[in-house]
């Protein structure tokens, strides 16, 4: 039974992974924290990215720093926003953005090495397709709390490490991020309708 749920688990990871088939420009613009699996004191941390994909696509990414997550545990993707589930950004303005998770996919990250042995440990990713009008609004503020429905429960994060931490600021740093996303993808743009006249001319501008 266990060599059939490894199995099963292997191919969800395969299946996640063939979903990124596309090249994708990204910049982490936020940090926030979510509680430790283990009863640790210290949170997990979970960066946000702004993305666009190959295809012109704008999406927010999320990847939690989880140092234990490999199939074999119980809490596998612990931190995860599945498919079909929802991210929830409130702004200082008391808005609340609601995200929801199109796709996610999984990348080897190292080891964990416990008293039972070495496992393959994983790196999860979630998106969120994100609009202008999602876009503008974190431009215009700050993000002051995050909700997630991630695989096993709905967890508040927060933009703080201790309480007695600094509140992690985000509007300046997306609007650098999205800026700097937005010149990259420009520029491969450019390159690559530059390629295709030069496929038909190899001389052109020479």
């Amino acid at each position: 039974m266990k060599r059939l749920l490894l199995i099963i688990g292997l191919l969800c990871v395969c299946i996640c992974a063939s979903a990124q088939d596309q090249n994708e420009f990204s910049r982490q613009f936020a940090r926030f924290y979510v509680p430790d699996s283990d009863g640790s004191q210290f949170p997990v941390p979970v960066d946000a990215y702004f993305v666009i994909l190959e295809n012109g696509e704008t999406y927010l990414k999320i990847s939690a720093n989880n140092p234990y997550n490999a199939i074999e545990f119980s809490n596998y993707q612990k931190y995860t926003v599945l498919v079909g589930s929802n991210l929830y950004l409130k702004l200082e303005s008391e808005e609340i953005i609601t995200l929801i998770c199109t796709k996610n996919y999984a990348v080897k990250n190292g080891f964990v090495t416990t008293k039972n042995g070495a496992y393959q440990n994983y790196a999860d990713y979630s998106y969120f397709p994100i609009d202008a009008v999602a876009i503008e609004k974190l431009m215009q503020y700050e993000i002051i709390k995050v909700r997630g429905q991630f695989k096993f429960e709905v967890m508040d994060c927060s933009m703080q490490f201790t309480p007695e931490s600094p509140l992690n600021k985000t509007k300046d740093a997306f609007i650098e991020a999205e800026r700097s996303v937005k010149n990259k993808y420009k520029t491969a743009q450019v390159k690559k309708q530059d390629q295709e006249i030069l496929k038909g001319d190899p001389l052109y501008g020479f």
